[in-house]
């Protein structure tokens, strides 16, 4: 008897000791948010490509969503673009010119297009560029061929929410077209336009929980407007906090739609309200 009421301490001691430890591991794991963060290029969509790289050094930033038909610049000469028609030789040299600066082009887009075969170019390019996700919103008819493309290049789809006339600004759509698609495919979480949508930004951030790829996070000032992070009406370190809760580590992108003179200012406000709240 003696030796079952010991039998017994231990095991019940050894229970609430791997509770207290699974807590702890919880606890740690919610504690910072570990994520990239990076421009979307469309910032400085007034500025060449390069002139946008630039000032992405300038912020400390290390990763970029690139979006296309923004001028190259540079040595690349007037009115070249980004798109997937470039050259070889101006491939590698666009290469160089992110590593030369030590930013990542991790994402490309948002990106539409009306057939299945530029979207295959779409994603032939990405994979040749070394792109980790690409930011779309293809038509709901497209979603398996790019399902098909994500998977032959193993590259993840974040599928972005635009407002009104965007199939896509109904949260509800997605979540339906996402249903029993492999987990490549996923969600870019553009919190400003779920709320110019109508849809409270946190309630729609855990509908996607595990799908969340890439987030345009941002603030809103009451005309909706774009304005430093943690001075509007958005929730932004709700939004945090729920990012945390479903340990994502993918991309969040800054996003301003209307530049600025006071952009720069802007953005480093914002970032520093960003560290802020990430532990």
């Amino acid at each position: 008897m003696k030796y079952i009421y010991l039998f017994l301490i231990t095991s019940v001691l050894g229970f609430t000791a791997c509770q207290t430890k699974n807590k702890q591991v919880e606890e740690t794991n919610h504690s910072k948010l570990d994520c990239k963060i990076g421009i979307q290029t469309y910032t400085f969509h007034k500025f060449t490509l390069m002139e946008t790289l630039d000032k992405t050094k300038e912020l400390g930033l290390d990763y970029a969503e690139a979006f296309f038909f923004q001028e190259l610049g540079d040595s690349f000469g007037k009115e070249t673009y980004l798109n997937y028609d470039l050259s070889q030789t101006q491939k590698e040299q666009l290469k160089k010119e992110f590593e030369k600066r030590g930013i990542k082009p991790y994402s490309f887009g948002v990106a539409f297009y009306d057939t299945i075969e530029d979207w295959e170019k779409f994603f032939t390019f990405s994979k040749e560029m070394g792109i980790h996700t690409v930011t779309c919103e293809p038509k709901l008819e497209h979603l398996d061929f790019v399902e098909q493309m994500a998977l032959k290049y193993q590259i993840e789809v974040a599928i972005h929410n635009h407002p009104d006339p965007s199939v896509y600004a109904d949260p509800n759509v997605l979540v339906k077209a996402l249903e029993g698609r492999h987990p490549i495919m996923g969600v870019c979480a553009d919190i400003g336009h779920w709320k110019r949508s109508g849809f409270d930004p946190i309630e729609t951030l855990r509908k996607f929980d595990g799908r969340i790829k890439v987030v345009h996070l941002k603030d809103l000032s009451s005309d909706l407007e774009d304005t430093t992070w943690g001075t509007g009406i958005l929730p932004v370190k709700e939004a945090v906090e729920e990012l945390k809760k479903q340990q994502f580590d993918g991309l969040i992108s800054i996003e301003y739609e209307n530049f600025s003179d006071s952009q720069i200012d802007d953005i480093e406000k914002s970032l520093k309200f960003f560290e802020s709240v990430r532990n």
